[in-house]
């Protein structure tokens, strides 16, 4: 558990954590999307989950509690390397994100899964919770305490995992679908990063989602020849997919 020195809402997070549920964190001096192999820098044991309590940024300032995975397509600015990504628990981000439901409907927030962006990149399991989007929301203590509440309560619990193209940065559908149906969502790209999903993306999408039975396609999201283009590299790589 590691959160940067001036993340407030990583601050808070792990605040709780310790102070509520005795759970170890670690800070950090910066924030830990650029420290690559951070694995390294607090002594994690190979395939050790690390969860990286943070503050989230929107440029419309929603309020939101989010669950993601890290990794990059085609830019790397924020940490990592491009078109990689590190290996995510699925099942595990899967738990947080019903817990925050449980714990945080009806408190004005809206909870959801992010797509994948961002680094840092990791040879171990990375899942971000992140509590956005303003140093109000950050520092806010009893938000600090759901999510922290969120961490300290999830288990690896059994589930079907699909990673999933389409949807908006905050993909609606896999998230209802994680919340209702019960399935584990992986890695994610958003519609926006149509352009840049290659079969060498779909793959690394896979091999950092274990357990992975295939892809969910938001049908909405791409248009006949883009589902054509996506179906063909899936089909090619013997992936499978579904339509939802």
């Amino acid at each position: 558990m590691i959160y940067g020195k001036n993340d407030t809402a990583g601050k808070n997070i792990s605040r709780a954590l310790s102070d509520q549920f005795a759970v170890e964190t670690k800070e950090i001096e910066y924030h830990p999307v650029f420290y690559n192999y951070p694995e390294r820098e607090i002594g994690a044991a190979k395939g050790e989950l690390i969860i990286i309590p943070s503050q989230h940024k929107s440029e419309k300032n929603i309020r939101s509690l989010t669950v993601h995975a890290a990794g990059n397509f085609d830019s790397s600015e924020l940490g990592g390397f491009k078109q990689k990504m590190s290996p995510y628990d699925a099942r595990m981000a899967r738990s947080i994100l019903m817990n925050i439901s449980k714990y945080g409907s009806g408190l004005g927030y809206e909870i959801t899964y992010e797509a994948t962006h961002h680094g840092p990149f990791s040879e171990n399991p990375i899942i971000f919770v992140e509590i956005g989007s303003s140093e109000k929301e950050y520092g806010d203590a009893d938000i600090g305490y759901v999510m922290a509440r969120s961490i300290y309560e999830a288990f690896d619990e059994e589930s079907e995992i699909y990673c999933a193209l389409g949807g908006l940065h905050y993909p609606g559908k896999f998230t209802r679908i994680a919340l209702k149906q019960g399935i584990s969502i992986g890695h994610i790209a958003s519609k926006h990063r149509f352009n840049e999903i290659n079969q060498n993306i779909l793959k690394e999408m896979m091999a950092k989602t274990p357990g992975a039975s295939g892809f969910f396609i938001e049908e909405k999201s791409f248009n006949s020849e883009q589902r054509r283009k996506l179906e063909d590299m899936l089909d090619e790589l013997s992936f499978a997919y579904k339509l939802v």
